[in-house]
């Protein structure tokens, strides 16, 4: 077999995980400085509920709030908009397998949520036979990363009791009937200030399943944190 000269040449960690330029990648996050600037303008900083950082509509309005899609949560954070660069990046952890595009990631996440007013954090988990297939739970490396920045354990504390079929495809009251008490606690939560992580809040079915399996089991309050939020409820 040939040797791999880009490989030699440009290990996996110097490419920009975005853009693949294997010259100009930072090696903290390996990013260019070009994609990493694009990434960092879609922070979600303005024009965002001040309860849950859901983007606002024309009328100044939160979809997920005049839904009620996260009544049962104390609040909710993202870092960023679920677009260009952010998106890329979730996709590349997600799908990629590649767990360097969650350091980038996490970065920003650590600092967009008070973090003394949580004990700890929990992955929202992935049924065992998705996880098989993907090597990996997307939200347990984000977890990973963010505890230590944010000076937080991360707790196994929730199962997925049913391979539920994939949200893509689904509308928002498809998806609640999709998650509903496809959650369970695994461990004892009593009293507890959660804060859920995900990589992406889409309608926020998903974080209402998980906040209502760790309520019911005796935690005292559940927020959600994501890496990023989607845009009207589309992915």
């Amino acid at each position: 077999m040939k040797p791999d000269w880009k490989e030699l040449l440009f290990p996996r960690a110097a490419d920009c995980l975005i853009c693949g330029d294997p010259r100009q990648a930072e090696g903290k996050y390996c990013l260019c400085p070009r994609c990493r600037e694009r990434l960092l303008s879609l922070r979600l900083r303005e024009n965002v509920c001040p309860r849950c950082m859901g983007p606002l509509d024309g009328k100044g309005q939160c979809r997920f709030c005049r839904s009620e899609s996260l009544k049962p949560m104390r609040a909710g954070y993202g870092a960023f908009r679920y677009a260009a660069e952010a998106k890329a990046l979730v996709e590349r952890l997600k799908y990629g397998f590649e767990d360097e595009a969650a350091d980038a990631l996490a970065a920003v996440m650590a600092q967009c949520f008070p973090a003394a007013e949580y004990d700890a954090l929990v992955p929202v988990p992935l049924h065992r036979t998705r996880q098989r297939g993907r090597g990996a739970n997307q939200a347990a490396l984000l977890c990973d990363r963010v505890g230590p920045r944010a000076g937080l354990p991360v707790l196994d504390a929730l199962q997925r009791v049913r391979n539920t079929r994939t949200q893509i495809r689904l509308n928002p009251a498809e998806r609640q009937r999709n998650v509903r008490r496809a959650f369970a606690a695994t461990m004892n939560v009593q009293g507890l200030r959660l804060l859920l992580v995900d990589d992406v809040r889409t309608t926020g079915a998903t974080a209402r399943a998980c906040a209502e399996a760790l309520l019911s089991a005796g935690a005292r309050e559940v927020g959600i944190l994501t890496a990023t939020i989607a845009s009207e409820g589309k992915r």
